[in-house]
């Protein structure tokens, strides 16, 4: 048994491994387009609270544990989608 993940498996098995064919593979545009919808939630977020809580340290406060829960909900996405990527070779 392999020490790869099952994503880079399934990667390697199923593409021809060209840079090209590693881009269009539906694990990775699946991956892209998940990081966009939690970017895009993000974004939304912040500008509601920035439009709606007024200048205080809650605010500042509410903003930074935001980014810090956006950041920790897509870090297992950028690192899958980073494994993919680098084992493209």
């Amino acid at each position: 048994m392999s020490d790869q993940p099952e994503s880079r498996l399934i990667l390697s098995q199923s593409s021809a491994g060209s840079a090209a064919s590693v881009e269009d593979h539906p694990l990775v545009r699946s991956l892209r387009s998940i990081l966009r919808e939690i970017d895009d939630e993000y974004e939304r977020e912040r500008e509601n609270l920035r439009r709606t809580l007024p200048d205080t340290n809650v605010k500042d406060r509410t903003l930074a544990m935001l980014k810090a829960r956006h950041l920790q909900r897509r870090e297992t996405y950028a690192r899958e989608l980073s494994a993919l990527l680098d084992g493209r070779e």
